[in-house]
């Protein structure tokens, strides 16, 4: 299994039949059926994915490449990333983890940042936690390492859990590639922590919201309630499932009597970066899905779409989604240094898309504008190369 995982056209099928799989449990009383229609389309899209994987894997387009990045150019990359950082917090005189720790009343996290700046910065960030630790796989270099950890740093001082969630999973994925083989133990151990990690994740949002509090709100089923099931694990349930939910209910309850092929264009498929500042001043309406509760927001990469122009909307984000995958493994060869991050930045963002549009995110897809500025530049003495 972990082997497919190589592959992110075959990730999307096991993280989108993960969430088919966790939504047929049926623990809360509040998800939609799935119709018809929604059962075909996503078919047709595992079809489609699991085809292009195959053809992907049979032509060899990935490939274990070793990345030999300099580690003193890491090391730049890193002070850069800090020196940037620090003009942030200069800028609004404040740390928010420190502020949060402290109770003193500052920035919030989610207003913290440079506009603009704030954005490339987070980027660049999480890409150089990919590619350094792809570096550290290739060399095994312990400076490397020190430098990896230590970019998870200003992720903890802004309290960005989205840097940190990604530069896991991507070093996760990177770490699969060069590994030899996960030993049958080995794999025990993985899936112990696990269960583990997802019952304190679950225990942990039992603490913030004061108990049962999300069990009456979203309408746990009583045969959940009475099983032998540890209640924590219900939280991994309505995180996972609820995208397919708002997607299904958005199906349902959305009334899209006019399309809006101009919103959907510039809402689903330009970077946040630019449709968050232009959207307004150009005029263009933004449309949104329909949630089951206000609380749970995402509705898998899809669901906004429909929004716009009704089932078309889904199937040319899915297109046009499979078309940009392509396009970015054949800007990154399998002989770049960039190769292996590439891959591994482009299977969590596939991963990722279950729970909401991914590509259009600017911390996350300028991410593979580095893999590719940098690839086509490798071979030039003033940037990155082997």
């Amino acid at each position: 299994m972990f082997k497919l995982l190589r592959n992110p056209f075959f990730i999307y099928v096991f993280g989108f039949a993960l969430t088919f799989l966790v939504y047929s449990l049926d623990w809360s009383n509040i998800y939609p059926d799935l119709t018809i229609d929604m059962k075909i389309f996503f078919t047709i899209t595992f079809f489609s994915f699991l085809v292009i994987g195959i053809l992907v894997h049979f032509l060899k387009m990935i490939k274990k490449t070793p990345s030999y990045t300099q580690t003193i150019l890491l090391a730049r990359c890193l002070y850069t990333v800090y020196f940037l950082y620090l003009i942030e917090f200069l800028y609004y005189k404040d740390i928010p983890l420190l502020s949060s720790l402290t109770g003193v009343s500052g920035v919030s996290y989610m207003d913290f940042g440079i506009p603009l700046l704030h954005g490339i910065l987070i980027s660049f960030n999480s890409f150089l936690i990919a590619h350094s630790f792809a570096v550290y796989m290739s060399t095994k270099k312990r400076k490397v390492l020190i430098y990896n950890l230590l970019l998870y740093l200003p992720a903890l001082l802004i309290i960005n859990r989205s840097i940190i969630v990604f530069g896991v999973l991507t070093s996760v994925i990177i770490y699969l590639y060069y590994v030899k083989k996960v030993r049958f133990k080995s794999q025990i151990k993985l899936f112990v922590l696990g269960l583990i990690g997802l019952f304190l994740f679950g225990a942990i949002g039992n603490l913030r919201s004061g108990g049962d509090y999300i069990y009456t709100q979203s309408k746990a089923t009583p045969d959940f309630m009475e099983s032998s099931i540890p209640k924590e694990y219900y939280w991994t349930y309505l995180y996972v499932a609820s995208p397919l939910a708002n997607f299904q209910n958005t199906v349902n309850k959305k009334v899209v009597d006019s399309y809006y092929f101009k919103g959907f264009l510039f809402y689903e498929n330009l970077p946040k970066i630019i449709s968050k500042n232009l959207g307004e001043p150009l005029g263009v309406e933004k449309r949104d899905l329909v949630r089951i509760v206000p609380w749970l927001t995402v509705g898998t990469t899809y669901a906004r779409s429909f929004s716009y122009i009704g089932w078309s909307g889904p199937y040319l984000l899915f297109l046009s989604s499979l078309l940009i995958y392509l396009m970015v493994i054949f800007l990154v060869p399998k002989n770049s240094n960039y190769h292996v991050t590439t891959i591994a930045i482009l299977s969590v963002i596939i991963l990722l898309n279950i729970f909401t549009n991914m590509l259009i995110v600017t911390g996350i897809s300028f991410q593979l504008v580095y893999c590719i500025i940098f690839s086509f530049f490798e071979r030039k003495r003033f940037v990155i190369k082997p």
